[in-house]
């Protein structure tokens, strides 16, 4: 089965890169199109409705997400292209979308290339893609600061370094990405609230996560965070859990 396909990004010799591993990889696959921007995206897509978009996602003008603001329905699939950006490889992580890195290298574009064409006729497209756009809102969001109370003083530290909290007494303690930990005068409740509009979860009583920290799930309901630290999703809250962290292949 043949498919078209188009490439957007700013940097031409990038472009004439991907095309030529393209054109060797993938005979079934006809470039039908480039563009150097969102809006040349846009048009491109409007124009041509090609099978898959390979898009770069920094690009003067606009980020290659800003694509996914314009259209309601996505009936095509994206492979985005990046070059290493913490967050924005989270979220693409997190939302079970496809991605090679810069420099691409043949292997890696091969499984991207073979996992979007199994996924053109799916359903999954707008879901996944909607997942997208939050998990990449809370990661920018995650940029900000906040006050941690502690006794009497004030810790100012970035959303994004916060691994998780936990609930101790009446306390919270707060594990950071430095090995840090804030035990705060603010209860765990009180960090439900405030976090969980910035990515992080409840996802038991005594413990609130930031999703960007997630290592690995185990099938025994435990996270493994980046710090190797262990926290448990409870019973109640594991279909919530898996609506919002495990998404299907």
């Amino acid at each position: 089965m043949r498919y078209t396909a188009g490439i957007v990004d700013d940097e031409p010799k990038l472009r004439r890169v991907l095309i030529n591993k393209i054109e060797k990889l993938f005979p079934n696959i006809e470039i039908i199109g480039e563009g150097s921007n969102v809006s040349e995206a846009i048009e491109l897509i409007e124009d041509l409705e090609p099978d898959i978009i390979f898009l770069d996602i920094s690009m003067p003008g606009g980020s290659g997400f800003d694509l996914l603001n314009h259209f309601d329905n996505i009936d095509f699939e994206i492979i985005f292209v990046t070059g290493f950006n913490e967050y924005a490889l989270e979220a693409l992580k997190l939302s079970a979308v496809d991605y090679v890195l810069k420099p691409v290298r043949d292997d890696d574009l091969v499984v991207a290339v073979h996992k979007a064409l199994s996924k053109l006729d799916r359903s999954e497209k707008v879901k996944e893609y909607e997942s997208l756009k939050q998990n990449m809102l809370s990661g920018s969001q995650q940029m900000e600061k906040i006050a941690i109370p502690s006794n009497n003083e004030y810790y100012l530290v970035f959303l994004k370094d916060i691994i998780r909290c936990e609930g101790w007494q009446k306390y919270t303690k707060v594990y950071m990405e430095d090995g840090e930990t804030i035990v705060s005068s603010y209860n765990i409740g009180i960090y439900k609230e405030l976090l969980e509009k910035y990515g992080f979860i409840m996802c038991h009583k005594s413990h609130v996560i930031n999703k960007m920290h997630i290592k690995k799930y185990q099938k025994d309901g435990t996270l493994i965070m980046v710090d190797s630290s262990q926290v448990p999703v409870s019973r109640r809250k594991k279909d919530e859990f898996f609506q919002m962290i495990i998404k299907p292949d």
